[in-house]
């Protein structure tokens, strides 16, 4: 079935289910309309600890009966710690690593050892479900957190549901949902480095029937990220609305608008003068290593979608979830040139080598379309003494992207008297067009007999993607085009005993296309990856919590390596670039063990502590000086606590103060793992503090003064290299005091 089929028949069964039901609702509409009940799909989550997860199965399915690796992050969570993105939401989360590059501009992760930089990036990939796409440079999305409910992470690989992704798991984000019950909030907040916010959440029912609901979250906000010229701002919106017929049928439409007219750009600077010592002094910690006459990142998304879900009877029941995003951007930055003789040069600087950075001007403009829509039927039926939930699914996910790009001259400044030259005139020299494609198909049983839990799944994905690169000043069109069929599988059982304790085993296999061409322009293989993974949860019966521990063996291989042979003879350079060609020799292993913990002692006291010990290691190369050592940016060891009290009773009823303690491990900043590269460790503090009025008077009920504080002692550190012209420094003490109205 080609794609375009593919798309008419998604389409055309999105408009029969909704004709079925609409057609049932017209029949009831003969009879008097009756308060509707909309049933929570959170019952296991009440409390300050999530139970049940949707990401790992697509099922409502709780996190102790799920034999992979889960953990959920709440909104009030991540208020509490002071997450200004969705990727400082992760902080405390195992097996997470995030703050590599500092900034609100993208959320870029590493999961279980597997992300990078540049290319290599891995980003929050998934928003309800549904494939959060990216554009082919730097046009990538961004969700605020303001408009989430939660944050849910599955680790190891999830292919069989989802399609391409990174083996090291995923990361997918739940918004808010339109409520039964009317209710609301706003905001007011200020915060150093000249931060103002504002925003609202506002919700409940339309008609007094109870079968419209809605809510409306909106918020703004100014902000820099600590240096000179980091100035950001933002402008987002997010409408929904939910429609409930009757019991057994919902649906739920969203869209959002997200304006960015300049989200700030990460510093890029050297090794030498951050992780080094430079003989001229160090590179200050406020440097803009940029140019304010030029710099900006202006970005503008949209989105419209819906979810559909009927339940026919006590065994069947459809959901359809489909989105459909647009996204502009326009990027102008200055990187540092990777070429030691530019940075040594001494002409610009009066006579001192390394003083003067050589950068370089570049300027992208780009945009995208995109669709993504999950067909799903879930039937629930016993066979003899065995429990089933089965789930089939057919999704399609459909990106169409542009990018017009082109880079200027070399120029130098100054880092300890920086002197900003005006705006250049970069041409635009190069487009690109791309096309990708996957359709999935799907099925997955859950079974379940006694205390034995097992889950087995098997998907097929088609994938394509053609790309057309254009030099705009001849004309030249070069074309490429890969198609993949790939099939992935998963396997996992479980055993729960009564006191809550519940060891488990399983396996899964995950696929990523890879884009491009290698030397006699041969379309890359996808990248494919398997997991192995035992592990014990346990969720005492006693009080409220879940504790997890988590061994894997994770490999990946197909991984792009430098094709030393044709690089050496400088060949076939119009099927590599200038001066590189790739090869799929690689691979990479990671192994390691996770810890997570949360629970809740006594009244008002709530803690969660997490440790990750991952040995990753460059299993096969091309490069010989590669092979053996660990991919840049991922630390051996990361370990976290956080605890936060509520006072019960007495005059400060009401008064919660939190503290966190964040540690991350030596990380590589090349990739040969040279002892100049070494990115040392560090060690982070937050804290917070809030006071609900309403224990001081029943009329201030809903008002609340909040202060967060994350690098409370506001530690200066390097938070990770790429390479030894690509280092970024970590994110200094932010500061912010909330204050906020709830009904």
């Amino acid at each position: 079935m080609g794609h375009k089929q593919t798309v008419a028949w998604l389409l055309a069964g999105s408009v029969s289910i909704l004709t079925t039901a609409t057609a049932g609702a017209q029949e009831q509409a003969a009879t008097p309309l009756q308060p509707i009940t909309i049933k929570s799909e959170k019952s296991e989550n009440d409390g300050p600890i999530v139970k049940e997860s949707r990401t790992g199965t697509k099922t409502d399915t709780p996190i102790l009966e799920t034999p992979q690796s889960i953990s959920v992050v709440t909104s009030e969570q991540f208020r509490k710690q002071g997450a200004t993105s969705v990727s400082t939401a992760l902080r405390y989360e195992p097996g997470v690593t995030v703050g590599s590059r500092p900034g609100d501009r993208f959320d870029s992760v590493f999961i279980r050892g597997f992300g990078g930089f540049g290319g290599n990036a891995n980003y929050v990939h998934y928003w309800d479900g549904l494939r959060l796409p990216a554009g082919i440079n730097y046009d990538v999305p961004s969700v605020d957190p303001f408009f989430l409910d939660g944050i849910e992470i599955t680790r190891g690989p999830a292919s069989v549901l989802y399609g391409s992704g990174n083996p090291g798991g995923l990361v997918n984000l739940v918004s808010k949902e339109p409520a039964p019950e009317t209710g609301g909030e706003v905001f007011a907040r200020v915060g150093n480095n000249g931060r103002a916010e504002g925003g609202f959440d506002v919700t409940g029912p339309v008609s007094k029937s109870g079968d419209l609901l809605y809510r409306l979250t909106g918020v703004g906000r100014l902000y820099d990220l600590g240096f000179d010229y980091s100035d950001s701002k933002r402008v987002a919106i997010a409408p929904s609305m939910t429609w409930s017929p009757d019991e057994d049928t919902t649906l739920t439409v969203k869209a959002t608008y997200t304006r960015d007219p300049n989200a700030a750009l990460t510093n890029w600077l050297p090794a030498l003068g951050t992780l080094q010592r430079n003989p001229n002094g160090q590179i200050p910690y406020d440097f803009f290593s940029g140019n304010p006459n030029y710099n900006s990142f202006d970005r503008t998304q949209s989105t419209v979608g819906y979810e559909f879900e009927h339940h026919f009877d006590d065994v069947w029941t459809a959901r359809q979830n489909l989105r459909f995003m647009h996204s502009d951007s326009e990027f102008k930055a200055y990187s540092v040139v990777p070429n030691a003789a530019a940075w040594a040069a001494a002409g610009s600087c009066g006579g001192f080598a390394y003083l003067c950075l050589g950068r370089q001007s570049t300027h992208y403009l780009e945009q995208f379309n995109a669709l993504a829509i999950d067909n799903q039927a879930e039937a629930d039926f016993d066979t003899g003494l065995l429990e089933h939930k089965v789930l089939l699914g057919l999704d399609y996910q459909l990106v169409d992207a542009r990018s017009i790009y082109g880079n200027g001259a070399t120029t130098y400044i100054n880092y300890l008297n920086p002197v900003y030259e005006s705006a250049p005139n970069v041409k635009l020299t190069g487009r690109q067009d791309q096309t990708r494609q996957q359709t999935g198909l799907y099925l997955q049983d859950q079974m379940k007999i006694g205390n034995w839990n097992f889950v087995l799944a098997g998907r097929n994905d088609w994938s394509s993607i053609d790309s057309a690169t254009t030099t705009l000043t001849s004309g030249a069109v070069k074309d490429v085009e890969t198609r993949d069929n790939a099939f992935t599988w998963k396997a996992g059982l479980l055993y729960e005993f009564d006191n809550g304790v519940a060891p488990y085993a399983s396996y899964s296999t995950s696929f990523e296309p890879t884009m491009g061409t290698g030397y006699g322009a041969v379309p890359f293989k996808p990248t494919t990856g398997q997991q192995y993974e035992v592990g014990v949860k346990y969720q005492p019966t006693g009080f409220d919590g879940l504790f997890t521990l988590a061994l894997y063996d994770l490999t990946q291989q197909n991984v792009l390596t430098t094709d030393l042979v044709h690089t050496s003879t400088n060949t076939a350079l119009t099927s590599c670039s200038a001066t590189t060609c790739q090869t799929q020799t690689g691979e990479i292993r990671s192994r390691g063990a996770e810890v997570g913990a949360r629970f809740a002692l006594l009244d008002g006291l709530n803690i969660s502590a997490a440790y990750t010990y991952a040995d990753v290691e460059v299993t096969k190369s091309n490069v010989p000086s590669t092979i053996g050592r660990t991919p840049v940016g991922a630390p051996a060891h990361m370990a976290s606590l956080w605890a936060d009290y509520t006072i019960g009773e007495g005059a400060l009823e009401g008064l919660n103060i939190g503290a966190g303690v964040r540690y991350m491990g030596a990380t590589n900043g090349d990739a040969a793992n040279t002892a100049a590269m070494k990115v040392p460790s560090y060690t982070l503090f937050d804290a917070s503090i809030s006071y609900d009025f309403g224990n001081y008077d029943t009329k201030m009920k809903g008002f609340q003064l909040a202060v967060n504080a994350t690098n409370l002692f506001d530690k200066q550190y390097v938070a990770a290299c790429a390479s030894a012209y690509q280092c970024f420094y970590g994110t200094g003490r932010v500061i912010m005091a909330t204050a906020s109205y709830k009904w």
